[in-house]
């Protein structure tokens, strides 16, 4: 994994600030939703570009095509994130309601639940998000609802090293420019377009990291494949 390439990835055209410009304004009006699914439709379209080993990022054109891939994508999210949601709104609901009771035994109670209940939900949040990016990025490759959810796939990407290595540094990238967007006065200006640069980048390295982990299940099963037999 070369990060230094992942990075300038998305420079990689000539019309790249163009893009760039388009994504963040996008994300800028995601709350409508339509926006939000052209960005995940744009980025469902990069890491297929890099599984193809394009050298250029793609361009955002055939708009109805980003829509309906950028719409899969989010259902592929939420079918993954279904389960913390469900315990996050079990456990912080319960807490909730206990603290509704009055009581101090009850507002212990729920004060206790809540914390617990966070933070079981962020740890299944990271786990099945984790699961959510393997499958987006196989729905890509294969251009099929169904294979975000081949279980062979996502299992054996998910476990492999060079895999999680490169989801690690997409945190980390995400968490870089979240820090670019805080600067004071223009922060709030910023924030579309460097987190739409970031998920371009994240885009290049969930791709690589996915190919490499199929890479590596291939070497191994040529390898038995080669052993001589007693």
């Amino acid at each position: 994994m070369n990060l230094d390439e992942a990075v300038r990835y998305p420079t990689r055209s000539d019309s790249w600030i163009k893009t760039v410009l388009i994504g963040g304004i996008l994300i800028f009006f995601g709350f409508l939703l339509v926006p939000l699914f052209l960005v995940y439709g744009y980025i469902v379209r990069s890491i297929g570009a890099v599984l193809a080993d394009d050298p250029s990022p793609p361009e955002f054109d055939e708009w109805g095509e980003l829509f309906v891939d950028g719409a899969l994508a989010w259902i592929i999210s939420i079918v993954y994130l279904l389960v913390p949601l469900l315990v996050a709104g079990f456990t912080i609901g319960g807490s909730i309601a206990a603290v509704a009771t009055g009581s101090e035994i009850g507002a212990a109670a729920g004060a206790g639940g809540l914390l617990v209940g966070l933070t079981i939900s962020t740890i299944l949040s990271l786990a099945f998000g984790y699961l959510a990016v393997v499958a987006i990025v196989n729905f890509a490759r294969e251009g099929q609802f169904g294979a975000a959810f081949d279980l062979d796939v996502i299992k054996t990407v998910a476990l492999d090293r060079d895999y999680a290595i490169a989801w690690l540094v997409s945190v980390g990238v995400f968490l870089i420019a979240g820090v670019v967007s805080s600067i004071p006065f223009v922060g709030w200006i910023i924030t579309p377009f460097v987190s739409f640069y970031a998920a371009i980048v994240a885009a290049d390295l969930w791709a690589g990291g996915f190919t490499r982990a199929l890479e590596s299940v291939d070497d191994i099963a040529r390898h038995r494949n080669e052993e001589p037999t007693i």
